[in-house]
């Protein structure tokens, strides 16, 4: 799965955790439905490598998670797309409240990395 991380000058915040301080997508499903939310950047994410958003990047992905942030808490607790684009086609399973915090610890660490001229890492599997 991918993740992310905040860093300034090409290190971790003081004090801060990877494993807990950082955002990551919880499964494969979560990853495939957020990702074009989160790809937003001047330069694609690799999900197999690293990506990394400086200030440009971030405030686009900011704006882009605010404003699709009401939409996500209207759905359900959990649902269910079909991607049609693979064959056979695939069920997609979600959770509003997994959504949601994904979406909220990455305006935190959004303002944590503009408020110090930091940047995100994004690491792919």
């Amino acid at each position: 799965m991918i993740d992310w991380q905040v860093r300034i000058a090409r290190l971790p915040p003081t004090g801060w955790d990877d494993h807990r301080d950082g955002c990551w997508f919880p499964d494969f499903d979560h990853q495939e439905y957020l990702l074009p939310f989160f790809d937003v950047g001047d330069t694609p994410i690799d999900p197999y490598g690293g990506s990394e958003f400086c200030e440009n990047d971030l405030t686009r992905l900011r704006a882009q998670l605010k404003w699709h942030r009401t939409a996500f808490e209207e759905k359900p607790d959990n649902w269910c797309i079909t991607d049609t684009s693979r064959y056979p086609d695939t069920s997609i399973h979600l959770e509003r409240d997994k959504i949601l915090a994904i979406v909220d610890k990455t305006l935190d660490m959004i303002e944590l990395a503009l408020a110090s001229g930091g940047t995100l890492i994004f690491r792919g599997d």
